[in-house]
């Protein structure tokens, strides 16, 4: 789905939710110069659409996980789709996606500890997925800098 799916005032809506995703509709409404109803019609509809979810984005690293990482996989020729369906299904797992270059899929996994870590990705992993990873490489992050979701920045 791309930017055409949105109308600007969508843009907008969506760029005042974002800071603050509790923020009242009759806050948005007057701010925008609309009525309340088309706020609250617009929302609803971009979240029925599954273009928007509105959820607390908690910090990892500051909510005492050790081991936050982003993880590259390859796999063998046909496998993308069943890996990333599975890996998608489990819980640790919060984000993955498929992609061009020498790895096929990205995930980002948290985890309580490094060794945890180490465990899921030397183990659990491979044994999972039935042979079909040929080679990870994994990135652990140590710092945060910025972590971007005020779509307003991106417009």
């Amino acid at each position: 789905m791309g930017n055409d799916t949105i109308d600007q005032t969508d843009r907008r809506i969506l760029a005042a939710l974002s800071p603050d995703g509790r923020r009242p509709y009759r806050d948005i409404a007057r701010d925008l110069g609309v009525s309340e109803g088309t706020i609250r019609q617009r929302v609803g509809r971009m979240i029925d659409r599954g273009l928007i979810r509105i959820a607390a984005v908690g910090s990892p690293l500051n909510l005492g996980f050790e081991a936050v990482a982003l993880v590259l996989i390859q796999v063998k020729p046909g496998a993308i789709d069943a890996v990333a369906k599975k890996l998608a299904d489990i819980p640790h797992v919060r984000f993955v996606g498929t992609t061009f270059g020498s790895a096929d899929i990205s995930i980002q996994t948290i985890h309580p500890t490094t060794q945890d870590l180490y465990a899921f990705i030397s183990n659990e992993l491979p044994q999972m997925m039935d042979g079909a990873i040929i080679r990870t490489e994994t990135f652990q992050l140590t710092n945060v800098m910025k972590s971007s979701w005020t779509w307003d920045d991106w417009w």
